[in-house]
């Protein structure tokens, strides 16, 4: 939502030069889709069969459209060139060295609990996101590109979480005294996000085994710790001193 135009570029003109390299050098690319495809989802939970329900003009379709639109484009290469593609569709994911600042729900609410501030929830709460641990998806995803399955593939956790529980949870295991503020509903915000993984569990032999509370743990422990080495280390940004050059003082 920042930076609607560079999300639309990077998702279509990046797809379309990474789809024409790997046409070049005979290469397999894989897609990191997303989740998002499936939009505001009518039914649930979401399987790769189902088309979504999706805002064209709203404020996340940057990046809903274009994820749609380089999975078109993965097709047409596979089509048109035989080009080998592997898509999948990749439900939040959390853990060790998310950027702190990222915005997303996870980082969002662990830096807000170990700073003593409250935990920001947007609406009433009751939207449902279902959260994988980052080593979960790396396997997942590494299975995906060792096969021959080529159609979409879900990669998530199918365990069904209200925003609200949680924030509570975060809230419980970082220890903090947080209270949870509501702030008003953001615009297109999916309601319900759960992944129908059979044909992961199927065809890959894969499904998430790092238990919710364990992932979270490790996340916060990581957290914890770069808060800790930014109090101890304040960095300082100073002005590069002037460059003097026949004779004329320059500023790099």
């Amino acid at each position: 939502m920042y930076n609607p135009i560079k999300t639309l570029k990077t998702n279509t003109i990046g797809t379309l030069n990474m789809l024409g390299l790997a046409k070049r050098v005979g290469a397999r690319l894989l897609l990191a889709s997303t989740s998002e495809v499936y939009g505001d989802p009518e039914v649930h939970p979401q399987s790769e069969d189902y088309w979504g329900h999706v805002n064209p003009i709203g404020p996340r379709a940057c990046y809903d459209e274009g994820k749609r639109v380089a999975e078109t484009m993965c097709y047409a290469y596979m089509k048109q060139e035989g080009v080998e593609v592997r898509v999948a569709r990749i439900f939040n994911t959390f853990g060790p060295r998310m950027h702190m600042n990222d915005g997303r729900v996870v980082s969002n609410f662990i830096l807000q609990a170990l700073q003593g501030e409250p935990l920001t929830v947007y609406g009433s709460g009751s939207q449902t996101r279902a959260f994988q641990y980052v080593s979960d998806l790396v396997n997942g995803l590494v299975a995906l590109m060792n096969s021959n399955v080529s159609s979409p593939v879900n990669l998530g956790n199918p365990e069904e979480h209200t925003i609200l529980e949680f924030a509570q949870l975060i809230k419980n295991l970082v220890g903090s005294g947080s209270e949870i503020q509501f702030l008003s509903e953001a615009q297109d915000d999916p309601q319900k996000r759960k992944p129908d993984i059979k044909k992961a569990k199927l065809m890959l032999g894969w499904e998430p085994v790092v238990p919710l509370e364990e992932g979270l743990n490790k996340a916060i422990h990581y957290f914890r710790k770069e808060l800790e080495y930014q109090a101890n280390n304040q960095y300082i940004p100073k002005p590069k001193p002037a460059r003097v050059k026949k004779g004329r003082t320059r500023h790099s």
